[in-house]
C-alpha cells in the first residue's frame, strides 16, 4: 500500500515542479506600429503578386499556340474534361501549351509563397515572432481581422 502512494506522491511532485519550473512569458502588448508592419507584407505580397499576374497574361497573350484570349478561356473552362476537350476539337499543340501554362502559373505562385515568406522572416520589415502573435490574435478574436483589413486598406491609399 505504501508504495503505489509513494509512486503517486513522487508523480505528483514531479509534475508540479514541471509546472513551477516553466518560463512565464510576459505578455506582450502589441502597438498601432506592429499592426502597419504586418499590414505593410500584405500591401507588399498583393503588389508582387499583381506583377506576377501580368507576367503570366503576358506570357498567355504571346503563347502563339493558345491562340489568343479567347481560345485560351476556352481551353481553360473545359481543361481536364475529355469529352469537353473533344467538343472544342483541343489540339496537342494547345494541350502541351496549355500545360505549360500551368507549370508557369504555379511556378510563379511559389515565388509569390516564397516572397512573402521572406518578407514574414525578416526581423527588419516583420519578423517571424510577430507575425505569429499578430496571426494568433486574429485567428483568435476574428473581429480583429478588421483592424488589419483597415490599415491595408490605408497603406494602399497612402500609396496611390
Amino acid at each position: 500500500m505504501r508504495n503505489p502512494l509513494s509512486v503517486a506522491l513522487l508523480l505528483f511532485l514531479c509534475s508540479s515542479q514541471l509546472l513551477f519550473s516553466q518560463e512565464v512569458k510576459p505578455e506582450i502588448i502589441l502597438t498601432d506600429a506592429d499592426w502597419t508592419k504586418y499590414a505593410q507584407v500584405e500591401v507588399m505580397t498583393a503588389a508582387f503578386l499583381t506583377q506576377k499576374e501580368d507576367e503570366l497574361k503576358t506570357w498567355v497573350k504571346a503563347k502563339e499556340e493558345l491562340g489568343g484570349g479567347a481560345r485560351f478561356n476556352q481551353i481553360k473552362r473545359v481543361w481536364g474534361n475529355a469529352k469537353k476537350e473533344t467538343g472544342i476539337e483541343l489540339t496537342e499543340k494547345e494541350r502541351a501549351a496549355y500545360q505549360e501554362y500551368l507549370s508557369v502559373q504555379d511556378s510563379l505562385q511559389k515565388m509569390v509563397v516564397t516572397y512573402q515568406a521572406g518578407l514574414i522572416r525578416d526581423e527588419k520589415v516583420l519578423g517571424l515572432a510577430l507575425f505569429e502573435q499578430l496571426s494568433k490574435i486574429i485567428r483568435d478574436d476574428p473581429s480583429q481581422k478588421e483592424k488589419l483589413v483597415q490599415e491595408v486598406a490605408r497603406l494602399k491609399k497612402k500609396s496611390k
